[in-house]
């Protein structure tokens, strides 16, 4: 059986790799039905095709070969482009157009053949009607993959018979909306007729792929109600290739609401394991495999698939080897509670109304009574990981200033200016930095002989060193149980999580509200209003948030005219205070978790919110004065906090509109003349 699998396994694998000039040509080295409809191996067949699932996850980059997908130096994701994260590699904003096509149709082709050929086995094979259905979830998963990328593909529902003739392979692009109608009717198929039995890693039961439909019609929604001025129509077919009828808006609501009420019904729940919630929210990553809240899942294991998320991400001093990668930008932090926000900006408050800092008695007073969510997802400067004390600093003030003396702020924090601080001439005569390796760094010593390390040995950056060019590292998905030693590239083996029920009950708010706000006042006796809000606040109160107090702070009040920089939360944008409420939840909640992008193009802000947009950061000042070293050897003593551009990826970034839809593959319209290009392209 063993040997089954790893023969079934190369197949399937092997099959995505290589090139095609069709849509679907069947492989070379196809194995007979003998060899696949059995138990073993139709269960090894269908292992081989989960492993080619699109799922964007650890070894998800921009870069590398295999249309970006199993790409182990991960360290372009989508997530440098909506200001989520940024590294020292990767300062510019990355658009993942890898032209994923052929690979996804060798997968289809792969499920098509079960579907075309299992019919005939059911009676004969247990569970075939089954096995049925997953294959069609997989084929919707994967044409999902393809949609929200391109808008309308060809469609093959079964597969392609070997001719002679080349143009009888031709097939020419659906709209977008049938594609759409294609892949929730598969979905449909396999909510029908899975079970409800959970295996980790499959959607192999009726939740699994209700949870899937939810995203799928969500995403349609969205699309249907928002993106019209960039509906597409192709100048052969006229069929609308990207773009759905707007009058097809709340029918997609309606179906991604009631898919996540299946969700509901399947024992699923918000993982609630630790009563201290920044230790809970760490714990739903940690124990993916074992949670009530995982419903689909990436499996890896030591001696079959690996990743190095925990090598490529960790702070320097918490991996043996490449690290800090992962620079979570103030414009994030500042979306949480429990922080000084300005109510007119929106931004981080560190100074007084005077426009004098605000001194704290130790660097954790900041970050330590915000929002458990947003402690549970970075790492924090005094707190120690991995036997690592986390040391923040960005510079000293000199033992000559007293902690009492006001100090304006050093850099007009407007999302725009991009000085050096050393512009500013009270910072270049009283404040220490280096631009020395921070472990070989030059101590500041003080009148007491107290020696203080200028810079911190975790960030940010000073260009001697290669450390957070934010002065945030990030913390979701690591492993920090593990040592030093162990965090080595090609070792981790934490399980990706690609739909967890965190999300569903997010689909099932922004799905009501938006019924709620175009005269779909309730379903089924229950108020989409009330429901939205009730969802939002499970959702809050497992993150220790601040809680709605009223379904009608989810309303329909106009954001028209705000841009960042004008408000609380004002870095994420949305039509309306509901909606704004709704997306600033999914924001904090589902980030650095590839969501945010397509949530951007499906909403078509994009283009509005990351326009100009300038990435920002948090740099904390010690004062010589008074301080001491600590154990760890950290300093301990009053800090200031700054905030302003980041100095060292200051630079500006917008999304092109053009990239609401990716670029048809060259390739491909050479091989099929009847695929048009989208437009601007």
């Amino acid at each position: 059986m063993k040997k089954l699998r790893n023969i079934l396994m190369c197949v399937a694998i092997g099959g995505m790799f290589v090139g095609c000039q069709d849509l679907d040509i069947p492989p070379k080295n196809i194995l007979s039905g003998e060899d696949i409809y059995n138990e073993g191996g139709i269960t090894a067949y269908m292992a081989g095709l989960y492993s080619q699932l699109p799922m964007e996850d650890f070894n998800m980059s921009n870069d590398g070969s295999y249309n970006g997908f199993y790409n182990w130096n991960c360290i372009i994701w989508d997530m440098l482009s909506t200001g989520e994260t940024v590294n020292r590699n990767n300062t510019g904003i990355y658009i993942p157009q890898k032209g994923y096509w052929s690979m996804g149709y060798k997968t289809i082709r792969q499920a098509n053949d079960l579907i075309a050929n299992l019919p005939a086995y059911v009676g004969k094979l247990k569970g075939a009607e089954s096995w049925i259905a997953e294959a069609k979830f997989i084929r919707a998963y994967v044409y999902f993959a393809m949609v929200k990328r391109y808008g309308g593909v060809p469609i093959l529902e079964t597969p392609q018979e070997m001719t002679d003739d080349e143009k009888a392979l031709w097939v020419a692009r659906s709209s977008h909306e049938e594609c759409i109608d294609f892949i929730l009717s598969d979905l449909d198929y396999a909510i029908e007729n899975l079970g409800k039995t959970k295996v980790a890693g499959r959607a192999n039961n009726t939740y699994v792929a209700a949870a899937f439909k939810s995203r799928v019609a969500l995403y349609a929604g969205s699309v249907a109600r928002y993106g019209q001025i960039f509906n597409y129509s192709g100048s052969e077919s006229g069929k609308m290739l990207t773009g759905i009828p707007e009058g097809r808006a709340n029918d997609y609501f309606m179906q991604a609401y009631k898919a996540s009420k299946i969700v509901e019904e399947g024992g699923y729940k918000l993982y609630e394991g630790n009563s201290d919630k920044e230790a809970n929210f760490r714990e739903i990553f940690a124990n993916a495999d074992k949670s009530d809240e995982s419903i689909l899942i990436r499996q890896y294991s030591k001696n079959d698939f690996v990743h190095s998320f925990d090598a490529v991400y960790c702070p320097p001093r918490m991996t043996a080897t490449y690290g800090d990668r992962y620079n979570v930008t103030l414009d994030w932090v500042e979306l949480f509670d429990g922080l000084p926000i300005d109510p007119a900006t929106g931004y981080l408050k560190t100074t007084d109304d005077d426009g004098n800092y605000i001194v704290y008695n130790d660097i954790k007073d900041l970050l330590d009574n915000a929002e458990p969510r947003l402690r549970g997802s970075i790492l924090l400067p005094g707190h120690t990981y991995k036997g690592v004390e986390l040391d923040i600093r960005f510079g000293i003030i000199k033992e000559e200033i007293d902690p009492s003396t006001p100090i304006a702020k050093f850099i007009k924090d407007d999302g725009q200016t991009t000085v050096n601080y050393t512009s500013n001439a009270w910072f270049k005569n009283n404040v220490l930095t280096t631009t020395e390796n921070v472990k070989e760094q030059k101590p500041y010593e003080t009148s007491t002989g107290m020696k203080l390390n200028k810079s911190g040995m975790d960030g940010p950056a000073n260009g001697g060193t290669s450390n957070t060019l934010t002065g945030f590292h990030g913390a979701k998905w690591l492993n920090l149980n593990w040592t030093i030693a162990e965090t080595q590239l090609h070792s981790s083996t934490q399980s990706w999580i690609d739909i967890r029920y965190a999300e569903i009950l997010l689909n099932r708010a922004e799905a009501a509200l938006e019924l709620y706000q175009n005269g779909v006042a309730t379903i089924d006796g229950k108020d989409m209003q009330q429901d939205a809000y009730e969802c939002i606040n499970k959702i809050r109160s497992r993150a220790g948030a601040e809680l709605l107090t009223s379904p009608a702070e989810l309303s329909n009040v106009s954001r028209d005219g705000i841009e960042r920089g004008q408000g609380i939360r004002s870095f994420v944008f949305a039509p309306n205070e509901g909606m704004h409420i709704i997306r600033v939840e999914r924001y904090k909640e589902l980030a650095f978790e590839h969501k945010i992008y397509w949530d951007l193009r499906r909403w078509f802000t994009f283009d509005s919110q990351i326009y100009q947009y300038r990435r920002r950061m948090l740099s904390p000042f010690l004062f010589a004065k008074g301080a001491t070293v600590n154990e760890a050897g950290n300093p301990v003593g009053k800090y200031i906090f700054d905030t302003r551009v980041c100095e060292r990826a200051n630079n500006s970034l917008t999304f092109a509109t053009k990239n609401y839809y990716d670029k048809i593959p060259d390739g491909e319209r050479k091989v099929n003349p009847l695929l048009e290009q989208n437009n601007q392209y």
